[in-house]
């Protein structure tokens, strides 16, 4: 089998889609049924082997280090995303590059890890994380918006196969877009190796560097952005005792995302108080200490595919506070805290009520840990390569 990766959510720092693909690809290295991996990343093709060195050399940011997003290029590129026709331009000359190159790519079966297909003549997947465009448009930039509109339907009627990352996501794809059932696969993603449950002595000199002592903060990682929910786990903050807030901080570790100005003036002037320690984008290398050292981890994201963070936060041994009826509680499968997603006051009786049972923490933490060892980037691999057997079968 050969395959052709789309990489251009690959750029650092990485998020979901990016961890996504990075991690299939790295899998795919390791597999005897993937004969080999070629890579485009929206104006070249490369090797995955290429891809994964470029990829490691750019995980060696150290935080405290000005993130990639927070240079000039990276807010020339937002600005740009938001303007008129901005993805159709870039789509465009994409598109263009793709079809000059792909001529060397015969016999390969196409995955797109970012929705939107590009045209190829073979056997093509694409995989549709989340429907937020759809459920929540004001989370995203109008352009974004329209332009997924518009392009969703055609990759949907194009693509041999859909793979979302859950079976909330291919329960609303089926519904919202008709797509026959058969053609879509839920595949759960997985938690890298690297995250496990340490010791206070294992995270101590990493910890350091941040200034925090182990077990004594509650945590959030993702992207600072309204999907997120972060302005409701500060409005849940205010509730918590102002001694609680003092003693037990709450560290924010992200890159900025879209129209978060407001998010972070809230988290600045928190910041100030002693409440809230942002550490912006945390290198990969540090990122698992920062879970592993958290009494408790909260993700009140509004809507997630998966929720990525909540499964590494369960490996690394630490108690997840997340909202029902989401993606997160489908994968959790009752180890985690759930609270009523909107409603801050039971964030906030979420939050307390850990704080103040030990025991309560622990269970979760071994049901958590139980629960995420179910999931690995190898199996997610290894049911992605069957589907693109069974698009190979289905295109021929």
């Amino acid at each position: 089998m050969k395959v052709l990766m789309g990489t251009e959510s690959l750029r650092p720092p990485l998020t979901g889609i990016g961890n996504y693909a990075l991690n299939l690809i790295r899998e795919f290295q390791r597999m005897s049924e993937v004969e080999t991996t070629e890579c485009f990343d929206g104006s070249n093709f490369s090797s995955a082997s290429e891809v994964v060195a470029s990829c490691d050399s750019s995980s060696t940011l150290t935080a405290g280090e000005p993130s990639p997003v927070g240079s000039w290029k990276a807010s020339l590129r937002s600005t740009l995303r938001c303007l008129p026709l901005a993805y159709r331009a870039k789509a465009a000359w994409s598109d263009i590059r793709f079809k000059r190159g792909v001529r060397t790519c015969q016999g390969f079966v196409y995955h797109e890890p970012n929705f939107i297909l590009k045209p190829y003549g073979g056997p093509q997947v694409t995989t549709v994380h989340d429907l937020s465009f759809v459920r929540h448009p004001e989370f995203h930039p109008a352009e974004r918006v329209a332009w997924l509109g518009r392009q969703l339907p055609r990759t949907l009627d194009r693509a041999d196969f859909v793979i979302t990352d859950s079976k909330v996501v291919r329960t609303e794809l089926i519904e919202q877009f008709r797509v026959p059932a058969n053609k879509v696969r839920a595949i759960y993603l997985g938690a890298d190796a690297r995250f496990f449950a340490r010791s206070a002595a294992e995270t101590d000199s990493v910890l350091a560097k941040y200034g925090l002592t182990h077990g004594n903060y509650l945590a959030f990682v993702g992207t600072i952005e309204p999907r997120k929910g972060l302005s409701l786990l500060l409005d849940a903050w205010q509730f918590l005792p102002p001694d609680v807030r003092r003693s037990c901080p709450l560290v924010i570790a992200g890159a900025p995302g879209w129209s978060n100005s407001g998010l972070m003036s809230r988290i600045h002037a928190l910041q100030a108080k002693g409440e809230v320690k942002f550490l912006q984008f945390v290198s990969s290398q540090d990122l698992p200490f920062i879970y592993a050292g958290a009494a408790i981890f909260i993700y009140p994201s509004i809507y997630e595919g998966f929720g990525l963070p909540v499964l590494e936060a369960m490996a690394s041994g630490v108690p997840v506070i997340c909202g029902a009826g989401t993606s997160m509680a489908e994968f959790a499968e009752g180890a985690c805290s759930l609270f009523e997603l909107g409603n801050c006051e039971a964030l906030a009786l979420a939050i307390s009520s850990l704080i103040e049972a030990p025991q309560q923490r622990a269970l979760l933490v071994g049901l958590g840990t139980i629960q995420a060892s179910h999931f690995s980037w190898a199996r997610c691999a290894r049911e992605t390569a069957e589907v693109y057997a069974e698009a190979e079968q289905n295109h021929s």
